[in-house]
């Protein structure tokens, strides 16, 4: 309640303040017009060439000046474009002059993907709100690009648009035509509007030269606000097409580790479709029923063994376009608290909670389990009205899933693993100021079907929300951004006990007087609030703020936090310089502050680091830092007794690349970590990137990590009397993860991509000791150690449990799970063939393999592993899937 106290208190104060700016500041900057003729017998083929008679009798505008690296300079290319359009399409067309036409580069590519190519984008700002725009970039090997600008100075590079483009190279440089379908912007019709306009070229071999219509300075905030203005849009009625995007799939999965058994093969089919609807109003409708996400590339592998789940970005199309206007963030910056949000995507459609349950009275034979849960159906309808309120629902259903096991007499049974759930989010943000003040609400709701499924475990209902508030003032300089949040969560008894004693929180801490447990509770409520303020803007910046989260803040059904019980104080201050010197193009120096406490005061530690990162004249760019922490108690590491004395440590980094734009780069980040309590890790990231070809790309990315652990975790455990024993151990951790890509892109439309994985990890626990003092600073009075005698090993070699007196009867046992030697593999390859044999319809063949293997014994030979893996029983998927792009 502190925290409530203080940012209600904050907001009381700066209200006020904010108010009288909401219709009082101006904007002085400087804004370029450029007039839009309407065609009325004229016709434009879009070919790049720019010889329709129009181009030449329209107004051209140029006199493009430098971001980069010049900042304030004159292009060193000229650049010019007019802008015209009819009833259906707006009309640009860019003249990219060059004094030496043979060094215009334009490296072919899938689209959307950035490269070291001479390039040119139009954004415009329909909304007219100086916040949203929609981007659309060609470069010189004809490579579509389009993304959505958001918040001013975010970016959605998942936002795809049909439209038109064409490019053309010829004596005098390159040229670009572009046709954007009115169709595919988002804006309030009137007789006659004025949107927000900025043209801009990217010249790499002049030190990634970037050159812009509408000019603002690095040392200036903001993105989109800064847009010139395109003016005399008459007669332009919003369309409200109904896209209609239907699939066909069939699938073969062939799995090595029944080669013998009638499932070695199994084939399936199905179909689906995605529907989109613009409506009057601004808003769109965007639906998908049965989608399949058979070709979106699999997540990185990995082995946890933390208590915490790991965050994985949203790769499936559905929920990445247009997923900004629905996120509500708690988190800041780029740490831990950076994922922090009642609304993380891959919440639908997750791996089944469940485990398969067995009859008991015959021997398993198989399962059969799904990987993850199918949705039913999904449907958001997103946009913003012409008042500046942006509106953001979603609703998903997904379905019952089951697990089937099969036993050695021929029986079979079923069993739920997730039940039947439906998801539902509201979000509202309301713009001021032209977009510098923003306020904003949301609401989301998770409901399971529990009856029958004997998964009462498992929270029935969970309801989250919040308002946040944004405000730029100071002529935009200085940003004040809050929110506060709460969560309510229902179930039985079961469940809410289940939820109480969960790593994230744990409520049985025996020595936290702010935490109890309730046993017979059948919901849980909590907050979570944020108050940052700082400026960005000019050569330095710098931010300041608080984030907490109660400790009965449950936001994971539909959202995602690690851990709560967690006040979060920073300070962060930097220093950049974009101005060209001698030897650099422009660097950047950080300074950091950090506390954190839980909510009973309890100090979990405080740091700081120095950091540094620079661009040198010849492209290559370097960084590092130092980070220094004075740490507190650990909540967690007892997994769920008393709070632990951590360590002091000192970790530093580096990384060095090379300059990207040639066709052989290189890139290297090294990483060392060290305590007092003589923990040691290391890792080792080289990659190299090579383009052989201009449509080809090829990338090797070893990753190598070593870490000497002198307290890891093993469990806990119990002695006769009751009494309860916390185990830990040395650690020696070793770890190789190799990626390779490899892209082929055979033109603007046919390209093909090769990903592949290996994982290779290995444990080894030695010299176990118990907690003797878990106050103690010092690791000798913290710990006291087994004598190897008195321990005992199950048959895989995992710790059963304490033999004090040596009489063969067992002491302490275990009381929970217990981490044991391990060496674990893993190879996941994944290669897509895409065509998009006509505008927004694409045909995608896919094949991809998973292997895995795991022994209970220490061993780390990368080649004896990878070699093991080529071996090992896999499971391979090959996958057709055809969608066609209807316009109803």
């Amino acid at each position: 309640m502190r925290i409530m106290l203080i940012l209600i208190v904050g907001f009381g104060m700066l209200l006020p303040l904010f108010s009288r700016g909401l219709a009082q500041e101006n904007d002085e900057r400087h804004v370029r017009q450029i007039s839009a003729v309407r065609l009325t017998d004229a016709s434009i083929e879009i070919d790049g060439r720019l010889n329709e008679s129009i181009w030449n009798r329209i107004p051209q505008q140029g006199n493009f000046i430098q971001r980069d690296p010049d900042d304030g300079a004159s292009s060193s290319q000229e650049t010019e474009f007019a802008v015209c359009y009819d009833t259906e399409f707006l009309y640009v067309g860019i003249r990219a002059f060059d004094d030496e036409p043979a060094l215009v580069t334009g490296i072919l590519t899938r689209r959307d993907e950035s490269s070291p190519s001479d390039w040119v984008y139009i954004s415009v700002d329909s909304y007219y709100d100086h916040r949203t725009a929609f981007e659309f970039g060609l470069n010189a090997a004809g490579v579509k690009q389009d993304l959505r600008r958001f918040d001013d100075e975010s970016l959605d590079f998942d936002w795809d648009a049909v439209w038109a483009g064409a490019v053309n190279q010829d004596a005098e440089g390159w040229s670009a035509e572009f046709a954007i379908p009115f169709r595919e912007l988002r804006f309030n019709s009137a007789a006659e509007m004025t949107w927000g306009l900025n043209v801009y070229r990217e010249l790499p071999r002049n030190n990634n030269e970037l050159a812009v219509w509408n000019y603002w300075s690095h040392e200036e905030t903001g993105f989109v606000s800064n847009y010139g203005e395109l003016t005399d849009l008459q007669g332009i009625q919003p369309k409200m097409p109904v896209y209609v995007s239907p699939y066909v799939m069939t699938q073969t999965a062939v799995n090595d580790k029944h080669l013998n058994q009638a499932d070695h093969f199994e084939n399936g089919a199905d179909f689906g479709a995605d529907i989109r609807k613009s409506f009057a109003l601004g808003l769109t409708f965007s639906g998908t029923i049965n989608p399949d996400f058979g070709q979106v590339e699999a997540d990185p592998a990995e082995f946890n063994l933390t208590e915490f789940e790991s965050y994985f970005s949203e790769r499936r199309p559905f929920f990445m376009e247009g997923g900004n206007i629905l996120n509500f963030s708690l988190g800041f910056g780029d740490g831990d608290n950076s994922a922090n949000s009642l609304f993380y995507s891959r919440r639908i459609g997750r791996v089944p909670q469940g485990g398969y349950v067995s009859n008991g009275t015959a021997a398993v034979s198989s399962v059969d389990s799904p990987e993850f849960t199918r949705i039913l159906g999904a449907g958001k309808l997103t946009g913003k009205l012409n008042n500046g309120l942006s509106i953001g629902l979603m609703s998903a259903i997904t379905a019952e899933e089951r697990a089937t096991v099969s036993y050695v007499d021929g029986t079979t049974s079923t069993n739920v693993v997730e039940p039947a759930t439906t998801y539902l989010l509201g979000r509202v943000q309301q713009d001021y100021r032209g977009g510098f003040t923003t306020v904003g609400g949301i609401l989301t709701a998770t409901m399971r079907s529990l009856d029958g499924t004997d998964m009462e475990w498992l929270r029935e209902s969970a309801y989250t929300g919040g308002m946040d508030f944004n405000h730029r003032f100071g002529d935009q300089k200085y940003d004040l951004n809050s929110a506060i949040a709460f969560s309510h969560v229902k179930g039985s008894q079961a469940s809410i006990l289940s939820t109480q004693l969960n790593p994230s929180r744990y409520f049985q801490r025996p020595d936290a007087p702010h935490l109890s447990v309730d046993s017979s509770a059948t919901s849980l409520s909590g907050f979570g609030a944020k108050f940052i303020f700082g400026r960005n803007n000019g050569k330095t910046n710098f931010y300041t703020g608080l984030l907490a989260t109660s400790p009965g803040l449950e936001i994971n059904d539909l959202g995602f936090m690690r851990a709560v019980d967690n006040i979060n104080q920073f300070i962060w201050f930097s220093y950049k310089n974009r101005e060209p010197s001698k030897y650099l193009l422009n660097y950047r120096i950080n300074f950091n502050e950090w506390a954190n406490w839980t909510f009973g005061g309890e100090s979990k530690g405080f740091g700081g680091n120095v950091n540094a990162n620079a661009t040198l004249t010849n492209n290559w760019f370097v960084g590092g830092g130092i980070n220094l922490n004075r740490s507190g108690i650990v909540p967690f590491h007892l997994h769920g007794g008393p709070s632990i004395q951590g360590s002091d440590n000192l970790s530093t980094w580096a990384s060095l690349g090379s300059d990207r734009r040639r066709e052989l780069s290189l890139q290297a980040n090294g990483h060392a970590f060290t305590s007092l309590d003589d923990v040691l890790s290391l890792s080792f990231s080289p990659s190299i990137q090579w383009r052989p070809k201009k449509n080809i790309a090829l990338s090797l990315g070893p990753d190598f990590q070593f870490m000497d652990d002198t307290w890891a975790w093993i469990t806990s455990m119990t002695d006769s009397s009751g009494g309860t024993h916390y185990v830990f151990s040395d650690l020696t951790l070793s770890q190789t993860n190799i990626t390779f890509r490899a892209n082929v892109t055979l033109s603007t439309t046919l390209s093909f991509q090769f990903f592949t994985q290996a994982f290779l990890m290995g444990a080894d626990y030695e010299n176990f000791k118990e907690v003797a003092d878990n106050t103690a600073r010092d690791i000798n009075n913290r710990f006291t150690g087994y004598p190897e005698d008195q321990l005992r090993f199950d048959a895989n070699g995992a710790l059963g449990g304490v033999d004090l007196d040596n009489d063969g009867i067992i002491d302490y046992w275990p009381a929970s799970y217990v981490y044991s030697d391990v060496n674990y593999r893993e190879l996941t390859s994944n290669m897509v063939l895409r065509w998009e044999y006509s505008s927004g319809s694409v045909m995608y063949l896919v094949w991809s393999r998973g292997a895995s293997a795991y022994d209970p014994f220490w061993e780390f030979d990368p080649g004896k592993d990878l070699k093991s893996l080529i071996d090992v029983a896999d499971d391979n998927i090959f996958l057709l899937k055809i969608n066609k792009l209807l316009n109803l």
